[in-house]
């Protein structure tokens, strides 16, 4: 088993991931939207890259929740934006979300063009990424979905945790940026520090979601684990 990064959405290609086992990261926030989502009852999730065929595809089902964000900030027009606290039981259970983000979405799509399977990460519900991906034992592609296709530290702080904790297991071979991940993990104190003058972190609490950081902060909340299959995601059983 072999573990490799690919840094930003805009570096996917179907030669990297074809045949691998892909984990989209977009830790603020399409992921831990989708995470907690799920967590919550959401029937499945529709993820696009563009706000057109959110509303196209939406007209088809009796009660949709359109989701997502432009610039950190809800659609107009949509139900919810890209904060995970705007998703609770009471509101979601049972419904579809069709949901497109400015990087998190269109990093899914991207990889459904080649991936074998494609499972979704945050810092929510890590551990339980990385308990499966031990026991499929294949190769793993982990995209960093990243901001506006820049790198971004939080995003790799993630996928730096499952590596760290996939290669407790023997026999797993890292690329020299899975190393380098890895590397930041081990040597965080804890997330809010690691990523304290980061753009896209010191953004998001410019414009007031301080709250959703510190949820989506939150090593292990849900012990789940949201597949990509078929133009949605579900949670897997």
């Amino acid at each position: 088993m072999r573990i490799d990064i690919i840094d930003v959405a805009g570096n996917i290609t179907q030669e990297k991931v074809k045949g691998k086992t892909v984990i989209i990261i977009d830790v603020l926030r399409a992921t831990s939207v989708i995470t907690t989502a799920l967590a919550n009852g959401v029937k499945a999730i529709y993820p696009y890259k563009d706000i057109e065929s959110v509303l196209k595809n939406s007209k088809l089902d009796k009660n949709p929740l359109l989701c997502g964000e432009r610039k950190g900030l809800k659609i107009e027009g949509f139900d919810c934006g890209n904060s995970p606290l705007e998703y609770p039981r009471e509101l979601v259970e049972g419904r579809n979300m069709y949901m497109t983000t400015s990087n998190g979405t269109r990093a899914i799509e991207k990889s459904a063009d080649g991936a074998e399977i494609i499972y979704i990460s945050a810092f929510l519900n890590v551990g339980r990424v990385t308990k499966q991906i031990v026991e499929d034992n294949r190769d793993v592609v982990i995209v960093c979905s990243g901001t506006d296709d820049n790198f971004s530290l939080d995003d790799a702080l993630c996928a730096g945790e499952i590596i760290k904790r996939a290669v407790k297991e023997k026999g797993i071979e890292l690329s020299d940026m899975a190393i380098g991940l890895k590397f930041i993990a081990e040597n965080s104190k804890n997330i809010p520090t690691t990523l304290k003058g980061t753009k896209h972190y010191e953004y998001l609490k410019s414009i007031g979601f301080t709250g959703d950081m510190e949820h989506c902060f939150t090593m292990d909340k849900y012990d789940i684990l949201p597949f990509y299959n078929d133009g949605k995601i579900i949670v897997k059983e």
